[in-house]
């Protein structure tokens, strides 16, 4: 397994936003509420942005190992024994363990560039990396340049 680095997962993280953005303001639309409004109340964040985020993440880490950003890229997020990820450890990864990686002004997300398997807290709750899966992959297994 190739682990991947923390700027491809950054960047799969941005591709990520740019669908996720337009989905959270569609949500705020449909339900009459201006997505450009100054402000918005928790619950409007809750149903709006935290909970599609939440489900986003989850379910596309669950069912393929990787959200589109991460396909793009040829990421996947496996357990740290090679394995698929599950829902309980999708679930762990995506919604607890991202939650307390942003809350210390993003520390969490940081971790990655620091540790040697480039784990994030997240991952670490989770007990998962996040490695190439793509072509790039099979040639740097195979030692080719």
């Amino acid at each position: 397994m190739v682990i991947a680095s923390p700027w491809s997962r950054l960047v799969a993280s941005l591709i990520d936003g740019l669908i996720l953005v337009p989905l959270s303001f569609l949500l705020m639309a449909l339900a009459g509420i201006s997505p450009l409004a100054q402000t918005t109340t928790f619950v409007q964040d809750l149903l709006f942005n935290w909970i599609p985020s939440w489900a986003y993440y989850v379910i596309f880490t669950a069912l393929y190992g990787a959200t589109p950003g991460k396909m793009a890229l040829g990421l996947k997020v496996v357990r740290t024994d090679g394995q698929p990820v599950d829902w309980l450890t999708a679930f762990m990864r995506e919604v607890v363990g991202k939650t307390l990686s942003t809350l210390p002004l993003l520390l969490g997300y940081l971790w990655a560039f620091f540790h040697p398997k480039r784990q994030a807290w997240h991952d670490l709750i989770a007990d998962t990396l996040v490695v190439r899966s793509g072509p790039a992959s099979a040639r740097s297994e195979e030692g080719a340049p």
